[in-house]
């Protein structure tokens, strides 16, 4: 008895589903919503890392990722210019409110991370404040001939006068430039003066090489075999001249530094031919934290670090439009990347997915000629693509390592095209066998026909058509 009652436990579902529809179909509905509900568990990658498969290399490559590679993203801001506004003085002042307001930005301030050197930031403003700081000529020709005036005045003091002169020349060096980040306060007190002068001298590439080798030249001579100093005047001159002598030289090798390919960088490439005289977009550049455990998120919460990047995005935007008036600026980071074709590929999805369902339900209808039962496939299939969705939601939060990527949201047009297939063949088949039935087959509905010819005629559509079924759905199984 129990082995025949196990044996043929589809049969006492046939038997349950025809004597008590409506109890059935609640135990269903249940069953669907419980397994739909795993939905909020559902993880999805739209990443290029997505379509790397699960293998002992992409693993190895992942974790040399995360040991050395930090998380960081960039805020780009673009500003379009016109020919020719890269002289003029506005044009500049424009491109150093923006960096300096991205610097200031409360929301990124405390996650910046300073990949350009000691700074978060990259622009062409800064570029060329580090420019005309480290290697201009004519902007470091107070601070030089200060510096040789009181070299000069070291060399020819009395005895009296030494340790003045000496403490002096001490001060003046303090004044020797060194290579520091730029602030923002230095952005907003910047004065471009007039652009066309010294885009030329940065064209010309010259710097201060021969200037500091002169400097170091005179300075070495003060303590050196030929001075008129005592020995004990040149030990102290050179005890406290070291510090800047050590600076001298750190500035020297610093003229080796190409500004100009540095300032270009923030250009496209074929307007680099001719920069000044471009037309096009100027990027400006925050490199910013999007590691997780920086913004106090556990480590696999890396989709809600995208979404606060983005809407700080956005913010900032808003507040560099307001603050130069220019509403055609734009932004771009690899947060809003993610956050937006994520979006775009669920808009996709849906109006694909919607489309089908029209189309098919169209096709349905006219094979049935009936709409309880194109209703009846349709609402089930979009079921079963919930169910789907759901469980997969449930397998990921029970441990299984199973992530959707962009491939993976097709699924809802392929179960939709499956699904609706299968329905298809099904109840065709129990029409078929209602109109072999002994019942006169010109009843109007389902429910007017007896209770054994609906049991068998669920029983032998479902039945004969369940071996093809059951391989359709393998193969397809296997073939995605």
């Amino acid at each position: 008895m129990v082995l025949g009652i196990m044996g043929n436990p589809f049969f006492a579902l046939t038997d349950k589903s025809v004597e008590r529809p409506k109890t059935v179909l609640a135990c269903v509905f249940l069953v669907l919503i419980i397994l739909s509900s795993g939905g909020m568990y559902l993880k999805f990658d739209n990443s290029e890392d997505g379509f790397f498969p699960d293998n002992e290399t992409v693993a190895l490559l992942n974790e040399i990722e995360d040991e050395y590679q930090a998380s960081v993203d960039f805020v780009r801001v673009i500003d379009d210019i016109e020919q020719g506004d890269l002289l003029l003085n506005n044009t500049w002042q424009q491109l150093a409110l923006t960096e300096a307001t991205m610097l200031n930005n409360s929301n990124f301030l405390e996650y910046q991370y300073p990949l350009f050197g000691s700074q978060a930031s990259f622009g062409m403003v800064s570029s060329v404040i580090q420019w005309q700081t480290i290697q201009d000529p004519v902007n470091s020709q107070a601070w030089l001939l200060n510096l040789t005036n009181a070299i000069e005045e070291l060399r020819n003091t009395s005895d009296v006068d030494f340790n003045n002169s000496l403490q002096n020349l001490v001060l003046k060096a303090n004044t020797i430039p060194k290579l520091t980040s730029i602030s923002a306060d230095m952005l907003m007190n910047w004065e471009p003066g007039q652009p066309e002068q010294w885009l030329s001298r940065i064209d010309s590439r010259d710097n201060l090489t021969d200037q500091i080798n002169e400097t170091i030249w005179r300075t070495y001579s003060l303590f050196g075999f030929d001075s008129n100093k005592s020995d004990l005047q040149k030990e102290s001159m050179e005890e406290n001249l070291t510090v800047m002598i050590g600076d001298l030289y750190g500035l020297k090798g610093q003229q080796s530094i190409d500004y100009r390919s540095i300032i270009l960088a923030n250009m496209p490439l074929e307007s680099r031919e001719d920069p000044w005289n471009m037309s096009g977009p100027i990027i400006t550049t925050l490199a910013v934290s999007s590691d997780p455990l920086v913004h106090g998120y556990e480590e696999n919460e890396f989709g809600k670090i995208e979404a606060r990047i983005n809407d700080w995005s956005d913010l900032l935007l808003v507040e560099l439009q307001q603050n130069s008036g220019d509403d055609e600026l734009r932004i771009f980071s690899f947060s809003k990347f993610g956050v937006e074709s994520s979006e775009n590929i669920g808009k996709e999805i849906g109006m694909l997915t919607g489309s089908a369902f029209m189309l098919l339900a169209i096709i349905l209808w006219f094979n049935f000629r009936s709409k309880r039962e194109t209703s009846y496939v349709m609402v089930l299939t979009i079921f079963a693509i919930a169910a789907t969705y759901g469980l997969s939601g449930w397998l990921q939060y029970f441990g299984v390592n199973m992530v959707f990527n962009a491939a993976m949201n097709s699924i809802p047009v392929l179960l939709l095209a499956i699904g609706v297939d299968y329905g298809l063949h099904v109840v065709l088949r129990v029409r078929e066998e209602l109109k072999n039935s002994v019942d006169d087959s010109s009843q109007a509905t389902l429910r007017d026909f007896s209770l054994e010819a609906r049991k068998i005629a669920i029983r032998k559509g479902t039945i004969f058509t369940s071996i093809a079924l059951l391989i359709a759905i393998f193969t397809d199984m296997i073939g995605f």
